[in-house]
């Protein structure tokens, strides 16, 4: 017994010596190497802090072919807050997981005040769930889990991440789908398919995308967000979500009221869900029309000029009483 004990102190020694060693001399080059670019956003808000932090993913700087103002929504909240401080970390297909890795890796010293954090409706279905771009995507989040550095090197080393090949992806989407039926519906990819014509598959891309129901006993993005509360509350932060808005207009056109009644109570239900957990929610979910929508080849959150301008208005007003004196229409 005395001999497995120092064996196991040994162990434990030679661990704690490797660990140290890799973060003096090898931890930082590598966190910026397979978590760029989010590690260099994660220190760049850590150097200066912030009063206003908007995080966000590609709604927030994509902007129209013929918009005479490209600011970005977060740029737009800014001139609400002149004299304020109004910081962002933007990165594109970014879901809960990744804004709650970027606000833990930041230091509890780092002076902020107000977070406003992008709340994606799509991004609670699994076709955002079990995306292609995930396998990416989760390379660059291991190096800022809240792991020993040196194991999430060996994880990196061995590929022992969340790594999927597209046939694999879509058949997790297919198993889900075949778990969790509609009543009234066929399986979702039946649904969709039924109503694509030759000229548009629109139809089904919207049925992919936004018929689900979201359970918050099991969904991967209601537990996501709510770490997000939580470490909100322990660093003192006041917490916005800024629920963007949906084509709801175009997907009445295409599919029906039986997919825009479904995407008004999942919307209806993360307002409600977050409210109560005392979380400011902006509820922008059907605030525009169809036309301030830029793309037409799939279901974005790309806004026009005019639906930047419109989110970031109310956006910036839900923070107005967290910052009173620094407010300007």
């Amino acid at each position: 017994m005395k001999r497995i004990l120092v064996i196991l102190l040994v162990l434990v020694v030679l661990c704690l010596s490797a660990e140290g060693l890799y973060r003096c001399l090898f931890y930082q080059h590598d966190r910026h190497t397979f978590s760029a670019p989010l590690a260099q956003m994660v220190d760049s808000v850590n150097a200066t802090g912030a009063d206003i932090l908007y995080l966000g993913e590609s709604s927030n700087h994509t902007f129209g072919l013929d918009d005479t103002d490209t600011a970005w929504i977060s740029e737009m909240v800014a001139r609400h807050y002149p004299t304020l401080s109004v910081r962002n970390m933007t990165h594109d297909a970014s879901h809960g997981e990744v804004y709650y890795l970027l606000l833990r890796n930041l230091s509890p010293d780092c002076p902020i005040s107000t977070v406003v954090v992008t709340l994606n409706l799509r991004s609670f279905g699994i076709d955002w769930i079990a995306s292609t771009l995930e396998t990416v995507l989760q390379k660059r989040l291991v190096m800022l889990q809240p792991r020993p550095a040196l194991l999430n090197r060996a994880i990196l080393s061995f590929k022992a991440y969340d790594i999927k090949s597209t046939d694999e992806r879509y058949q997790q989407m297919a198993d889900y789908w075949d778990a969790h039926p509609l009543p009234g519906h066929p399986s979702v990819p039946r649904w969709g398919d039924s109503l694509n014509t030759d000229s548009t598959r629109m139809p089904g891309t919207f049925v992919r995308n936004y018929a689900f129901i979201i359970d918050t006993l099991d969904n991967v993005r209601i537990r996501d967000f709510d770490r997000i509360v939580r470490l909100a509350h322990e660093r003192g932060w006041n917490l916005v979500f800024n629920l963007l808005a949906e084509d709801v207009e175009w997907a009445e056109q295409l599919v029906g009221p039986d997919l825009t009644t479904l995407m008004r109570q999942n919307a209806d239900l993360l307002v409600d869900y977050y409210t109560r957990k005392g979380v400011t929610v902006v509820n922008n979910f059907d605030c525009l029309p169809d036309s301030l929508f830029r793309d037409r080849d799939w279901t974005t959150e790309h806004y026009l000029q005019a639906g930047r301008q419109t989110i970031a208005d109310r956006v910036a007003k839900a923070l107005r009483p967290f910052h009173p004196a620094d407010y300007r229409p």
